[in-house]
């Protein structure tokens, strides 16, 4: 038996099966690893806070949604509607209504955990007027993808008629209610991703690293794209031929995504980390006036790295590199990173033990 239950190999080869489990599995495996390496990080430091795990419940709703696609495609997901086999309409119609409101309330958790990041940056600051704006954004858009969700369990009177299409009764228009939600997601997209542009460029960093942060928000608007690709799909389902495959995997990206790039911004102890490691590696060298070279390694206020050479002898140990003090329990008077860095030379050969 094939992957598409009761289908011909002919209409199993038409199938977009293929395409449907590599964009979920890729995409849902690589959000996880994301969402975990933020959870650690902000562990260790031992500040998890709201954010973190409204970015939990996102996460997992996003597993439950990815989940029904792939469960989906085993039922006619991938395929038009006239293609799709009869005895797995049932089960089919069951599983689309059943991920509908995950993708509603998931993609709200984590526009709403990205919204609780803005308010961290402006703690302990005395913009009131910010602070009630970002709330403002918050409730809104929560407020909108709980409504919508609810308008897509309710769609049909009485609700069975959703995924029975033998009850008797009414349902909300295909199109107009796809497209009036999809359009409520572009703009709550685009407001929360421009929000914090105006606090990011008073940041009093240097202007490369204002840049990078900027544009490291800035791709949140793959997310904005992935919604109106996913909107342009609703026409075919609702008036073309009924397949409904990218419009899911539209939902899945943005919904991946969008969990991604939220956490990306609290990898960046972990990106230093890798970076300072690097480029240890390389170490450095001294040389006398004699151009006798000898090996330097870095002191920091951390007592297990100390700088350290070798005239002739057999090569010592590498120490631990240099390492960048981020003041958080006192943070400096201009905002900052201070960093310390103490550099000290010896000499030492197999006869005389003295440094010169």
């Amino acid at each position: 038996m094939g992957w598409v239950y009761n289908a011909s190999p002919e209409v199993e080869a038409a199938s977009q099966y293929q395409l449907i489990l590599g964009v979920c599995v890729s995409l849902t495996v690589l959000m996880i690893i994301t969402v975990c390496l933020r959870l650690y990080v902000r562990a260790q430091a031992s500040r998890l806070g709201a954010a973190d795990w409204v970015m939990v419940v996102s996460m997992i709703f996003s597993i439950i949604y990815a989940s029904l696609c792939i469960a989906q495609s085993r039922y006619g997901l991938g395929l038009p509607l006239l293609l799709r086999p009869k005895p797995d309409l049932p089960t089919y119609t069951k599983l689309n209504y059943a991920g509908r409101p995950f993708y509603q309330l998931g993609i709200a958790g984590f526009k709403a955990s990205l919204c609780l990041s803005y308010l961290r940056l402006i703690s302990g600051t005395s913009m009131n007027i910010y602070r009630i704006l970002i709330w403002t954004v918050i409730g809104l858009c929560t407020i909108g993808h709980i409504a919508g969700a609810l308008v897509l369990i309710f769609n049909c009177s009485p609700v069975k008629r959703a995924w029975d299409s033998k009850v008797v009764g009414t349902c909300l228009p295909v199109g107009p209610t796809f497209y009036g939600l999809a359009i409520f997601t572009i703009i709550c997209d685009v407001v929360i991703i421009f929000l914090p542009i105006p606090l990011l460029l008073r940041l009093s960093i240097k202007p490369a690293q204002k840049a990078g942060v900027v544009c490291l928000f800035l791709l949140g608007l793959f997310t904005t794209i992935c919604s109106i690709l996913r909107l342009t799909q609703i026409h075919r389902v609702a008036f073309g031929d009924g397949n409904s495959t990218m419009l899911v995997l539209w939902g899945t990206i943005e919904f991946n995504i969008g969990n991604i790039v939220t956490c990306v911004p609290y990898l960046a102890p972990l990106l230093r980390g890798f970076v300072r490691d690097f480029r240890s590696t390389s170490g450095r060298k001294y040389y006398d006036t004699q151009g006798r070279s000898y090996a330097m390694e870095t002191w920091s206020k951390d007592q297990r790295s100390h700088l350290q050479s070798n005239a002739s002898g057999p090569p010592l140990p590498r120490r631990s590199p240099s390492e960048e003090l981020i003041l958080s329990s006192r943070e400096p008077s201009h905002g900052g990173i201070e960093m310390t860095v103490e550099y000290s030379v010896s000499l030492e050969n197999e006869t005389e033990k003295t440094p010169r």
